[in-house]
């Protein structure tokens, strides 16, 4: 779905920090304990911030028992311990080093990153939540990447582009702007120029203008979200997408304009 080469320019900072808040959990930015063994016997057992460690094991005999333990002992000062078995640990990143193709989406190989992960039950363990979502840069969608690309391949047509747009404070204070080409993969990830929108105060006004905007520059919107921060987040919780976006817009909570005929949301009212 994401193309090997996407088109990436004149990101507003402002914006792309904010989506990467709302968006983005990364573990190198969580306190963690870090165990590495080798065959039980550790070699290494460290905090991310060097604070002091609680440690009443002194070797790993049941690495997921023995990393809630850690965890537990050390109440408050940690999001996540991880267990490594080092040569696990060295296997799994040169096989998934090793599939890599230059011509795949690249979605598709930071997803096969993950999910190899579940091939080390053993050897790559953390707590609480399992390695696969917990390490490295987790995206909050609350959604599966199947759910995900299918929901793609149902709602967005090819070559085009589909905008979402983050109100706070009455202000647009985040943007997402994803180009399509005829497959269906992202060529354009980027956001919207806010210095080159009119100064309007209310939400109506300022969505027309953003997919007014996306149709001046890139193929042409085919789908536009927009809501509160608040509403955001309330949205990114749940399971139920579809669900979600049928209350919000049946409460005056979310711009939903254009959208394509397959995605049906109802009555919609505008967002204040």
């Amino acid at each position: 779905m994401l193309h090997e080469n996407p088109l990436m320019l004149d990101i507003d900072v402002n914006h792309w920090r904010n989506l990467q808040t709302l968006l983005l959990d990364s573990a190198k930015g969580r306190r963690r304990i870090v165990i590495i063994h080798e065959r039980g016997e550790i070699v290494k057992f460290v905090h991310s911030d060097r604070e002091p460690i609680t440690k009443t094991i002194t070797r790993i005999e049941n690495p997921h028992a023995d990393a809630e333990r850690v965890y537990h002992d050390n109440a408050g000062s940690a999001d996540f311990v991880a267990v490594f078995e080092r040569a696990a640990f060295d296997e799994y990143f040169g096989r998934f080093q090793a599939t890599w193709k230059p011509d795949e989406d690249l979605d598709e190989f930071v997803h096969r990153m993950y999910t190899l992960l579940d091939e080390y039950p053993e050897g790559i363990v953390t707590y609480p939540g399992p390695a696969r979502n917990v390490l490295g840069l987790q995206w909050r969608l609350g959604a599966s990447y199947e759910q995900v690309t299918d929901a793609v391949k149902k709602h967005v047509p090819p070559s085009s582009t589909v905008v979402f747009g983050i109100f706070e404070k009455g202000e647009l204070w985040a943007t997402l702007v994803l180009g399509f080409d005829e497959r269906l993969r992202a060529n354009v990830v980027t956001t919207v120029d806010p210095s080159q929108l009119a100064a309007k105060h209310d939400a109506q006004s300022i969505a027309e203008e953003v997919v007014t905007w996306v149709n001046r520059h890139y193929p042409p919107c085919s789908l536009g979200l927009f809501m509160t921060l608040e509403r955001a987040h309330r949205f990114l919780e749940r399971e139920d997408k579809l669900a979600c976006f049928q209350e919000l817009g049946a409460n005056g909570e979310l711009i939903a304009s254009p959208v394509p005929d397959t995605l049906e949301l109802g009555s919609l009212a505008s967002a204040s």
